[in-house]
């Protein structure tokens, strides 16, 4: 990121790197050592580990005695937890830097102690000048050890020896990001784009941080900034699109937008979503659903997707989670969780729909209950009652004591004006679960006695409740005794 080695000279070199040694093999292909850890660290920033490996490789046949080498090497061991091998190599370093000072501690398993603390401080009092790589490892592991307030007491000094502050600045606003400490993030960001206004990047990460935190009119200004310099920018475009659509402006720009995206290879899952949901805000069910369908033929596909499918049409979106219920990874519990969610709030025919696709392939004990209970309150009270009858009652000879599924299969009965049935089944189960509260040894019991005892009181009082109300000469209305609804 620095003035003297600019971000397309550094990918120049890695594309040439990358090209003649890691896919070609050609060994007649020459890179000096410093060209060497340009490469290293550039591929460091990409998260490529192929052509860092490569870069050992090639450093160990022709700069065998370089210490920097070996120091990064150390530090390619440590990423992969591999820390007695990377202490080995460390101490193997005669005139060791910031990076193998850090190394070292990080070796030693370092936590924040005032010790930690004060050998960084000593670190920071004996560099003559920090690199870039040595201010990124220096943040990192103070991120890590959970000591960025340490990061931030220090910052004038770091900065001081640092030739190219903004790498430092950027990493620590990357970390406090990451630490959800948003201000700081925003704060550091800005600064970044105030130090250097023409670099893309500052301007996406400010405003990506601003629309996480719901400051979307600072998300808008900054994504302005960034498609300022670069008018096809996929984030900034983004940014700006999803920003207008929670403001809830200028939908048609926001709809065209991320119809032109969803067409580029970098579409992500989100911009199909906030698609769908900008034609559904203009009422256009229909073209949600055939964007989503559409986009769904050619991606990879995702629960978020189906999520938002779903939620605009439950009757295609059921059809689809029943076509790729194995994509879902149901082992998982993917649909249990799911379906939970939408319990959660209050998306119970969402919540029903998933659990009955799941039900096809996987109906667990756990699952049936949740899934009565979440066809009950979708009103499903046909299901509801087939469900109970088919998967629970036809288990046992005896009546279930669990509430989330008897209760739901008496209700559904009165729902469904099968009253007489109901009062009938309600005193069974009442006599059942009587016989078994008075043979129920509450020492080896799964719960605790005070527990049970609660329960069961509640439970009986719940049932003697409805019992009285089907009885009730003046008919009272089922809300008016349903226990999901008082």
């Amino acid at each position: 990121m620095s003035e003297n080695t600019p971000d397309d000279a550094r990918q120049s070199l890695f594309d040439e790197f990358e090209s003649e040694i890691v896919k070609a093999g050609n060994s007649e292909a020459f890179f000096d050592e410093n060209d060497l850890i340009e490469i290293f660290d550039y591929a460091s920033d990409l998260d490529n580990y192929i052509v860092k490996m490569e870069v050992l490789l090639y450093g160990a046949r022709h700069y065998p005695e370089s210490e920097t080498l070996a120091t990064r090497r150390a530090w390619f061991y440590s990423s992969f937890g591999e820390m007695e091998a990377a202490a080995d190599v460390n101490r193997r370093v005669s005139n060791g830097g910031v990076l193998n000072k850090l190394l070292s501690l990080k070796a030693e398993g370092a936590s924040d102690t005032p010790e930690t603390r004060a050998r960084l401080d000593e670190i920071v009092e004996a560099a003559t000048e920090f690199g870039d790589e040595d201010v990124i490892q220096l943040v990192d592991l103070c991120a890590e050890l959970g000591m960025l307030d340490w990061v931030k007491a220090n910052r004038n000094k770091v900065e001081s020896k640092t030739p190219y502050p903004q790498t430092f600045i950027y990493e620590y606003a990357d970390r406090a990001e990451e630490a959800l400490d948003y201000p700081t993030a925003i704060s550091l960001f800005e600064e970044l784009t105030m130090m250097e206004p023409f670099t893309l990047d500052f301007w996406l990460r400010l405003s990506t941080v601003q629309h996480n935190v719901e400051d979307f009119e600072n998300a808008l200004s900054s994504a302005d900034f960034a498609l300022a310099i670069d008018p096809q920018s996929t984030e900034g475009l983004r940014i700006k699109a999803s920003s207008l659509f929670r403001l809830n402006r200028n939908i048609e720009y926001v709809i065209s937008t991320f119809r032109e995206l969803v067409t580029r290879p970098e579409a992500g899952e989100q911009d199909i979503i906030y698609l769908a949901y900008a034609l559904c805000s203009l009422n256009d069910e229909k073209g949600a659903v055939t964007e989503i369908t559409r986009y769904i033929s050619t991606h990879s596909f995702s629960r978020h997707i189906l999520d938002c499918l779903i939620s605009i049409d439950l009757a295609t979106g059921e059809k689809y989670a029943r076509r790729y219920y194995s994509d879902l990874h149901p082992m998982e519990d993917t649909f249990t969780e799911w379906a939970a969610e939408h319990m959660k709030t209050g998306n119970f025919d969402i919540a029903a729909a998933i659990l009955l696709v799941a039900a096809e392939h996987n109906l667990s004990p756990d699952m049936t209950g949740r899934l009565i209970e979440a066809c009950y309150l979708a009103g499903r009270y046909e299901e509801t009652i087939g469900i109970f009858l088919s998967k629970v009652l036809a288990r046992t000879d005896t009546w279930p004591h669990n509430p989330s599924v008897s209760i739901p299969y008496i209700m559904s009965l009165v729902r469904l004006g099968r009253r007489e049935e109901a009062t009938t089944r309600a005193e069974k189960l009442l006599e059942s679960f009587r016989h078994y509260r008075s043979d129920y040894d509450l020492t080896k019991g799964t719960v605790s006695p005070i527990t049970f005892t609660c329960q069961a009181t509640g439970y009986l009082a719940i049932l003697q409740n409805i019992i009285l109300s089907l009885k009730d000469p003046q008919q009272l209305p089922a809300d008016d005794f349903d226990p999901f609804r008082m």
